[in-house]
């Protein structure tokens, strides 16, 4: 039972995996927290349930995949708890659309030389960031321009810029045209410089799905949830603050860590009121709606992998279920997407623009864009827009810090390695402020 009554050193909105890390980081240093989760689970955009029809076939719809190897924080909390990975086998078959043209390698011989200099334009960009370091920390401002404009020097065949526009919307959520380069060069530097590491570094997976981890990291702390209980106010005084939930609770701490989508914060009020920037940031929803379908097929192959633009821009394997059929996972964005993701004949055709004996059985879906605690997928941002966007959420703001992938200052924003890297910096901001404001 939550004392209404008590006074909390930190009130952490959001049960992500910021929010929960951050809640679960300030336990361990001492510090009463509450923790307030507008749903009745864990996870926000990381969220894995049941496949329709299938109680004990679980799948993805968020995050999915890690790199111990690459990612740091997100394998020291694999190894903290013992949680247990599974590699990715490789693709037992392949299929690619591009130019126009249905391939089995994903571009024509004649355009390896252009697709070898979109690459290398991609790497030659990525090392102007500097890993381990705030990515607004180094002079990159000017790549902030949209993915057209990146690529337009070049003057790309069409297979070839199929295939990276490709890259874009699977990653991107949006039409390529309208979305800001910069997070994916950033990415590409976490990546180690190598482009093509988008589709091969990132091969490992939670056995029985993230919320797991989540869910360890919560027992482990004794960090006081809140579950529905959506945060609608956070009223600053002189010596603290109150949040407020939807259902009438008020709760008081003397901290507080904001550590929702980027697409909500607009829709909690702010007394007194966030500063101008923020709230210009924060004024209308960012580009990215992707859309991630969880397919289950038959009359294909196992472990297909399919790649281009014609209906899904990307189909992966998902799970060999050892009865002739396979669930994978289709992705694409509401801006190229003209129907409802659960219509089978629909993606049945899509399906087949790769596969063209395959036969869906059945289709899963959550919609993130039409969940009101989420309003799409991670961020994404404008040209012109990510440089800023960054720079003025993690500017200080009295008693209130920002965390979550969509803020992550780091070359790993938008992964769940940004929203540890985040949390933990969110972390400390507030641990000095507690200090401060009790010498």
């Amino acid at each position: 039972m939550t004392d209404l009554d008590k006074t909390y050193d930190v009130a952490v909105i959001g049960g992500g995996l910021a929010g929960v890390s951050a809640a679960r980081d300030l336990r361990d240093r001492g510090h009463s927290v509450v923790l307030l989760e507008g749903s009745d689970r864990l996870g926000g955009r990381i969220f894995a349930r049941p496949f329709k029809g299938l109680p004990d076939v679980s799948v993805d719809f968020g995050g999915t995949w890690v790199n111990t190897s690459m990612q740091p924080l997100i394998r020291n909390e694999i190894s903290r708890y013992g949680i247990a990975l599974k590699e990715d086998s490789d693709p037992g078959c392949s299929a690619f659309h591009t130019g126009g043209v249905l391939r089995s390698v994903p571009i024509p011989a004649r355009e390896i030389p252009d697709l070898q200099r979109a690459l290398t334009r991609l790497r030659d960009a990525s090392l102007r960031f500097t890993p381990g370091h705030a990515v607004t920390s180094v002079p990159v401002r000017d790549l902030d321009i949209s993915v057209d404009d990146f690529f337009a020097p070049l003057d790309l065949p069409a297979a070839t810029r199929d295939l990276l526009d490709a890259m874009v919307v699977v990653y991107g959520g949006w039409n390529p045209g309208a979305l800001s380069v910069f997070s994916f060069l950033s990415q590409v530097a976490a990546l180690g410089n190598e482009p093509d590491a988008f589709y091969g570094a990132l091969t490992e997976r939670f056995v029985g799905g993230l919320h797991v981890l989540l869910e360890a990291m919560v027992a482990d702390s004794g960090v006081e949830v809140l579950f529905r209980h959506r945060a609608v106010a956070v009223e600053r005084g002189t010596t603290g603050l109150t949040v407020r939930a939807d259902n009438g609770v008020a709760l008081d701490a003397r901290e507080c860590i904001v550590a929702v989508p980027s697409n909500v914060i607009r829709h909690i009020d702010f007394m007194p009121s966030l500063s101008l920037g923020k709230v210009k940031m924060v004024a209308e929803n960012h580009m990215s709606r992707a859309i991630k379908c969880a397919i289950r097929v038959r009359n294909l192959a196992p472990r297909p992998f399919a790649m281009g633009s014609r209906g899904f821009h990307m189909i992966c394997s998902g799970k060999e279920l050892g009865d002739g059929t396979e669930i994978v996972y289709g992705f694409s964005s509401e801006y190229h997407m003209d129907f409802d993701p659960r219509d089978r004949e629909r993606v049945q055709d899509w399906v087949r623009e790769y596969f063209p004996s395959a036969e869906v059985v059945e289709v899963d879906f959550h919609d993130f864009g039409a969940d009101p605690l989420l309003d799409g997928t991670y961020r994404i941002d404008r040209p012109g827009e990510a440089f800023e966007f960054l720079t003025v959420m993690n500017e200080p703001e009295d008693r209130i810090v920002f965390a979550g992938t969509d803020v992550d200052d780091s070359v790993w924003r938008t992964w769940m390695e940004g929203a540890l890297s985040s949390s933990r910096k969110a972390v400390g901001v507030v641990t000095e402020n507690l200090h401060r404001h009790t010498a």
